[in-house]
């Protein structure tokens, strides 16, 4: 089976590490055009940098996408510097004051987080799925975490301000399905990324625990197939089959990535 996505025009958001800049690389790796983004200017230029060791089609700018105007430039300039924009990728960070629970957090973090999670997502669709519909096809994904089906009370922000998305999936599929656009949500579990490290390094640090006991405990030790994920094996290539013609019939639902870790249906 041939699966090919070469040409397609792809942004990532959050994309200069982990899970998100996994998923670039898959991309770029096949051939397809790609936008990287973050708030950070040195990653941009190290990771656009690198990416052109595998696609000389590889640009990217900075965004803060818990602010519009800064959204609004990262979608002019992907057009500008690709020509349009085929297939979407939301990806995002997490929110500084994470891992938390309830109480723990103010109104202003949940501001925070509901502009880093949703309204992000909305504002890129809202900009980006006008051309997809002018051309006739478009791959749309929200990269969110199977927690949103099964909440933990330490990343309270993250599950409550990305629950949301699913419904939205739902709702923009049954609009956009007529003009050949497909949405979808990943829902993944743990992935070997240093910012699941360090999130829970914070943690560890929090309960006076140490790291590799509680790394152990709540990662490594709840998976079944007993390992954590790949950004660009298990999410890169999930998104590179969905995106190519064999995708078209998968729409409006959500696709877990977790190694079966999830105890929800």
């Amino acid at each position: 089976m041939i699966v090919d996505i070469k040409g397609k025009k792809i942004l990532v958001t959050a994309s200069t590490s982990g899970i998100g800049k996994g998923v670039a690389k898959s991309l770029a790796m096949e051939g397809a055009y790609i936008f990287v983004s973050s708030r950070n200017l040195d990653r941009v230029i190290e990771t656009v940098k690198e990416l052109k060791n595998f696609n000389e089609n590889v640009w990217g700018d900075t965004v803060d996408l818990t602010n519009m105007a800064s959204i609004d430039k990262l979608v002019n300039t992907a057009l500008s510097q690709m020509g349009g924009i085929d297939i979407l990728v939301v990806n995002s960070g997490n929110p500084p004051s994470e891992p938390s629970t309830f109480f723990e957090n103010d109104i202003n973090e949940w501001e925070y987080s509901i502009h880093l999670y949703l309204l992000s997502s909305i504002k890129l669709v809202k900009l980006i799925t006008p051309y997809m519909i002018k051309r006739g096809w478009g791959r749309i994904f929200f990269l969110s975490s199977y927690t949103v089906k099964e909440p933990h009370d330490i990343f309270v922000l993250a599950d409550v301000s990305r629950a949301p998305l699913l419904q939205l999936t739902k709702l923009l599929s049954r609009e956009l399905g007529r003009h050949g656009i497909t949405v979808n949500t990943i829902l993944m579990g743990s992935f070997e990324t240093t910012g699941a490290v360090e999130n829970l390094r914070k943690y560890s640090t929090k309960i006076g625990r140490p790291f590799s006991e509680v790394w152990k405990e709540m990662v490594v030790d709840p998976i079944p197939v007993g390992k954590l994920g790949k950004p660009e094996k298990h999410i890169g290539k999930l998104i590179t089959y969905l995106s190519s013609e064999y995708g078209d019939y998968i729409t409006g639902t959500y696709i877990v990535v977790d190694g079966g870790v999830s105890r929800a249906i």
